[in-house]
């Protein structure tokens, strides 16, 4: 009798604390990073875009309403957080009412650190609000700056 062999298929999931954001690089083009394309941030939230829709209930169906998507798309505004260095010079030139006329992309990044094809990325995006933590003498906390840029949508590849 032979002995069959049960193969699992091990799926790898994502990390949340892989990633590496780029600026002035178009998605799809396979050339070398270069260290000033890299920009440094601990967290980025607000990935996200939504669909408004409208239920419509109709005479005689009791069933369910029918919905309706609205054609406009609501999209977050997308933060980027890091902690403030000082001798940090770059982030300083980005203000609110910066358009950012470049690709701005997230690679997300394999166990290994190496680059992965799962990508999100936006256009023309403009800093709407740039923020940094409270000062405070008696804390032990790092100095955060926050940003936010609103956008016209999130693009995504796997």
């Amino acid at each position: 009798m032979a002995e069959q062999k049960k193969e699992y298929i091990q799926e790898q999931y994502a990390s949340d604390f892989r990633f590496l954001v780029m600026a002035g690089q178009a998605p799809g083009r396979r050339e070398e990073i270069t260290k000033d394309q890299r920009m440094r941030f601990s967290k980025v939230s607000g990935l996200e875009s939504t669909m408004e829709y409208e239920e419509l209930m109709e005479g005689g169906n009791n069933e369910a309403p029918h919905i309706l998507t609205i054609p406009h798309k609501k999209h977050a505004p997308l933060v980027l957080e890091h902690g403030i260095m000082p001798a940090e010079s770059r982030f300083a030139k980005l203000k609110p009412g910066m358009r950012l006329g470049t690709w701005l992309t997230i690679i997300l990044l394999s166990a290994k650190g190496e680059l992965t094809q799962r990508r999100f990325w936006i256009t023309d995006g403009i800093v709407t609000k740039r923020e940094v933590g409270n000062l405070d003498a008696m804390g032990n906390s790092i100095l955060v700056e926050r940003f936010e840029i609103m956008h016209d949508g999130i693009h995504y590849s796997s």
